[in-house]
């Protein structure tokens, strides 16, 4: 069994449907233009047929009654009979090829012929005063003919009856010429429509081809290929929905690819920051159960860093807690009014012992006016002690920290900056995401969980805010955040 394509089954439906349309159409105008024509040459022949009718005188002179009726028959082409009231031949005459003149006699026996198409019914008819019109074959002649019957009145009496037959053999012949040009105008068509037929089908398969192409390169995992959209017909249309269907789904599969390689990066940070404060705690305590404690001064040394590799771990797990229920909505932001100003002291108090410890003094540049921001206050606050545990972490012995606040464009921007080691320009966007450490905090001192600042971005964008660094290698860095500041009516009100 052959199996078709696509453009071949269109082109076989629309070739089909044309020569189906074609064909009929052609039928149809034939048999209109040979009903159209030869009606017209029967009116034509009934309007002379009447003008004689109105003309003859029954009661004249035969001889001019013949010349007569022979002019007309060779005017018209044709055979022209002339009869009484009592149906007898007065006079008939027929053109060359039709038969001869003056014939006399009774219609009907061996006369009938005459007057075929007519039979008697028909000459009962026009002698009852009535027009009759035939077409038929006449066996006198042996050939088509028109018949046109028509009364001849005198003194509002029926005295007799013209009958006219013309032969159909010169309208058959104009009408084979008509006939002709439909055929041939019906064959140019086919040959056209398949022609066109035959491009339309491949204007309408092209698309569809290459739609199938791209759905088994999308099947196959490839999304770079598109299909082109050329038109704006529903093939338009589906064209454009498959390329952003395939869009979406490239889209869908490198989330997917990122959040699985998050997932296996996460799995593997957690791993690592996990294990090294477990190998310590591990490794401390042995020493302890095998006695290489010297005396209760070590002991009491090696107890002191358990407790700090305990505290180290369990910050880590809450921390891990606090970003979890942020990321899933857990945890809600309670919208209040959060006075900035006071955070930022309070986080200077805060860190306090931890700035003489390590050597670092702290910088507060806090307007007089309140900073008031619209927000929660502990998650902001949770969000200033990151960011400014991020900068003593990667201060130098006798550096500063720079904590500024001020209000800009109805927010409230607060920056920490520190005098560390800086932050390459690559590393900007990464140092916001979770277990990211630069190369400069790959120390005890400076490693934290690395999810501060993960922690405080996600508060922030919770807010509506945002959160951005300015770094330049060797000049330290300064990270910042903007909040919506609280509208001056709703201050007033609290004041």
């Amino acid at each position: 069994m052959i199996k078709l394509g696509l453009a071949s089954k269109i082109w076989i439906a629309m070739f089909a449907l044309v020569v189906l349309v074609l064909g009929i159409s052609a039928i149809f105008q034939s048999g209109m233009i040979e009903k159209i024509y030869i009606s017209q040459q029967s009116d034509h022949i009934l309007e002379i047929g009447q003008d004689f009718a109105g003309e003859i005188e029954m009661r004249g002179d035969r001889l001019d009654i013949d010349r007569n009726v022979s002019a007309l028959a060779g005017a018209l082409n044709a055979s022209v009979l002339v009869i009484d009231s009592r149906a007898m031949i007065i006079s008939w005459s027929a053109n060359r090829g039709m038969g001869g003149m003056g014939r006399r006699g009774m219609m009907g026996g061996g006369a009938h012929g005459m007057a075929f198409p007519f039979d008697e019914w028909d000459v009962k008819e026009v002698l009852g005063g009535k027009t009759v019109v035939r077409k038929g074959n006449s066996q006198l002649w042996g050939f088509d003919v028109i018949g046109v019957a028509i009364p001849v009145f005198s003194e509002n009496k029926v005295a007799g009856a013209v009958m006219i037959h013309s032969p159909l053999a010169p309208i058959q012949a104009n009408l084979r010429v008509i006939h002709e040009a439909v055929l041939y105008s019906f064959l140019f068509g086919i040959v056209a429509a398949t022609l066109l037929a035959f491009v339309f089908s491949r204007k309408v398969s092209g698309p569809i081809l290459k739609i199938n192409n791209v759905a088994r390169a999308m099947a196959r995992g490839d999304y770079s290929q598109k299909i082109p959209t050329m038109s704006g017909d529903e093939l338009g249309v589906l064209a454009g929905s498959i390329n952003e269907l395939s869009e979406q789904i490239k889209e869908k599969i490198l989330t997917i690819e990122k959040i699985d390689s998050t997932r296996r990066g996460f799995v593997a940070s957690i791993s690592h920051e996990l294990r090294t404060p477990l190998t310590i705690m591990q490794g401390y305590t042995e020493a302890l159960m095998d006695g290489m404690a010297r005396d209760d001064l070590q002991r009491e040394k090696y107890l002191m860093n358990i407790y700090e590799e305990t505290i180290r771990l369990r910050r880590l797990v809450d921390d891990l807690l606090d970003l979890r229920r942020l990321e899933t909505g857990t945890i809600s932001i309670n919208m209040d009014r959060a006075d900035l100003s006071d955070i930022i002291q309070s986080v200077s108090d805060l860190f306090s012992e931890t700035f003489s410890q390590r050597g670092v003094s702290i910088s507060l540049n806090i307007p007089q006016a309140r900073l008031i921001a619209r927000g929660d206050p502990d998650r902001l606050k949770q969000v200033v002690i990151n960011m400014v545990d991020n900068a003593v972490r990667f201060s130098p012995n006798g550096g500063t920290v720079d904590v500024k606040g001020e209000e800009v464009s109805g927010h409230i921007r607060v920056s920490v900056r520190d005098q560390g080691p800086g932050v390459r320009e690559e590393e900007m966007q990464l140092i916001w995401e979770r277990f990211y450490k630069s190369d400069n905090s790959r120390t005890r001192r400076n490693s934290g969980s690395g999810l501060g600042l993960a922690i405080a971005r996600q508060i922030i964008e919770m807010h509506g805010g945002q959160v951005g660094i300015e770094s330049l290698p060797g000049h330290g860095s300064t990270f910042w955040f903007t909040v919506k500041a609280e509208s001056k009516q709703l201050c007033r009100n609290f004041i």
